[in-house]
């Protein structure tokens, strides 16, 4: 097939001593899979896509394809005018996007040690790991300014787990390494009998319990051998009788900075026990949610900005990018649930365009190939 390269990689010259570099390159860093790489492709062509407007040649890379003797690295490239990948050698890039997949797929000894090697050639990388929700709330925790927005929190023992019930009418349980709402479970205390809900795919399950020796035993049996935080409830705002949150991003702009990318809103589904879109949750507008509400919606801005230089502070990595799951009870408090390192693609239109935006911006700025 002849393959039309035209538009579509884009370089610059950058004056290094006394010669001059081409860039800037960008790759973005996944494991392989059976066929090509994992992750998200829609996701990566968008990038790719604003890389080539921008003047970035942005290609995908596996932790498994690096060359460590001759640093280069098996880059898989695509052509959106034909709409297709081709795969080319490629040298070491001159910043990492780290899009590896799971925590499973971080802590195998190859791509630990692949990361290891491309932090050791001073690639700038950022966002190295996930976090844990556990860490994170020990972290936020140790703050005066940001312990009074964390629900009561503590890892899932069967004591604490009595102790919690015997305070709270309503408790979350969560994985400490969970994501997008899997392995969630919602206790709610009514009268003398437990109510347990918890899903699966988008299958929301109930069973109920008139003493605690059953309700554990039944957690005991579900949870298994997982590691798992238990978590105050909050009763939140409610949109059309249904709790919401707010998903709010922040990244680094092209001067290093942190910005607010946008705040978004994900309301809970009919009998859903979380807002996240994959287990029944919906979106909504920001502005409809809170009735343009400018000083809470600055608020907002603000303490998620906030928070992402206290997390940077207290992981000592470079980070370039956060999104956080906050919220508002109906007495107006604001409560921190969740930041994630890898954030997933953000569905309204106008935060997607400006995070693929800002992610160039922040790759200029981190290549020293800035505009």
């Amino acid at each position: 097939m002849a393959v039309n390269h035209k538009d579509a990689f884009p370089i610059s010259l950058k004056k290094l001593n006394h010669n001059y570099k081409v860039g800037p390159l960008v790759g973005i860093l996944t494991t392989k899979s059976s066929r090509w790489f994992r992750g998200n492709q829609t996701n990566f062509k968008d990038l790719i896509k604003t890389g080539i407007k921008y003047g970035v040649l942005i290609y995908v890379f596996t932790a498994e394809s690096v060359d460590r003797k001759n640093k280069t690295v098996k880059g898989f490239l695509y052509l959106p005018n034909q709409n297709t990948w081709i795969v080319r050698k490629m040298p070491l890039p001159d910043v990492i996007y780290n899009r590896i997949p799971s925590r499973t797929e971080e802590n195998r000894p190859l791509v630990k040690e692949t990361i290891e090697f491309l932090i050791n050639e001073n690639i700038p990388f950022f966002n190295p790991h996930f976090f844990d929700k556990w860490t994170l709330y020990k972290w936020l925790k140790e703050s005066p300014k940001f312990n009074k927005l964390l629900p009561e929190t503590t890892t899932l023992t069967m004591e604490n787990l009595i102790f919690f019930l015997n305070r709270y009418p309503m408790l979350y349980l969560k994985p400490i390494d969970g994501k997008a709402g899997i392995g969630f479970f919602k206790i709610d205390k009514k009268d003398n009998l437990y109510l347990l809900r918890y899903q699966s795919s988008k299958t929301t399950h109930y069973e109920e319990f008139n003493n605690v020796k059953s309700l554990i035993k039944t957690i005991n049996h579900l949870t298994k051998s997982k590691k798992y935080i238990i978590q105050q409830g909050i009763k939140l705002n409610t949109y059309n009788g249904n709790p919401y949150d707010f998903r709010i991003l922040v990244q680094k702009n092209g001067v290093g900075k942190w910005a607010l990318s946008g705040i978004g809103v994900r309301v809970a589904g009919i009998n859903s026990i979380t807002t996240h879109v994959p287990r029944g949750g919906h979106i909504q507008s920001v502005h409809r949610v809170t009735n343009y509400d400018k000083k809470l919606i600055d608020e907002l801005s603000n303490i998620a900005i906030d928070i992402s230089k206290f997390i940077e502070e207290k992981s000592e990595n470079n980070l370039g990018e956060l999104s956080m799951d906050i919220g508002v009870d109906q007495n107006r408090n604001i409560w921190f649930f969740e930041a994630n390192a890898k954030p997933m693609k953000f569905d309204e239109p106008n935060i997607r365009k400006i995070s693929l935006q800002r992610l160039i911006q922040y790759f200029r700025y981190l290549s020293g190939f800035v505009k």
